[in-house]
């Protein structure tokens, strides 16, 4: 597991370190840090199972290194890497003409993330960003289904930059995990997201 993080942590630094090497002769790029949090998430499945413990998020925080690398002056790529933490509220089943009583309990999961994302630039301050995520689930112990494949991201953002390079942005967003599970079996339980995304960006010269 370790040395499939180190792996993804190399590719995303080598892939900075070519665009830092080649700005001079193609388009600016930017790096920076990102946040997202202040929102919600929530564990769905295309069908309940009978007789099996309810499983619902509660709170989520994501931390970023991203890489943005404008292709002109209506589109942006954006990438990097993500580590999400997300808490998951665990009901355990009831059962019927029974005194026991189970309360619930919390456990956590975590993700690394690299996002490719579009962004669509429009009325100068303003971008409609979307893509798909890579993700792993790097929990030790997952309160769900694995979330290791391919997740999906949609969002709606403001952003200003500075002449000094430096530059912000806040991005609304929703964000489905694991659409495309690389575990296999039925009823494959799937974390959606809804929140905000902060990040301070600056732009190589």
């Amino acid at each position: 597991m370790r040395g499939i993080k180190l792996f993804l942590l190399c590719i995303i630094v080598s892939f900075s370190t070519y665009a830092q090497n080649n700005e001079g002769k193609t388009h600016k790029g930017q790096i920076g840090i990102t946040f997202s949090s202040f929102g919600e998430n929530d564990v769905v499945r295309s069908q309940e199972l009978i007789g099996s413990a309810s499983k619902s998020g509660d709170s989520f925080y994501t931390f970023g290194i991203n890489y943005l690398y404008k292709l002109n002056n209506t589109f942006d790529v954006e990438t990097g890497i993500e580590y999400s933490n997300h808490k998951i509220i665990i009901k355990p089943m009831v059962i019927p003409n029974m005194d026991t009583y189970s309360p619930n309990y919390s456990a956590n999961l975590s993700l690394v993330n690299i996002p490719i994302t579009l962004r669509f630039n429009f009325l100068k301050y303003c971008f409609i960003n979307g893509g798909i995520i890579f993700e792993m689930d790097a929990s030790t112990s997952s309160p769900i289904d694995g979330q290791t494949g391919i997740g999906s991201i949609l969002g709606l953002g403001i952003k200003y930059e500075f002449k000094s390079g430096l530059s912000v942005f806040a991005n609304p967003y929703i964000k489905a995990h694991s659409l495309v599970p690389f575990t296999s079996g039925d009823n494959h339980q799937r974390l959606l997201e809804s929140g905000f995304r902060f990040g301070l960006m600056y732009a190589f010269k």
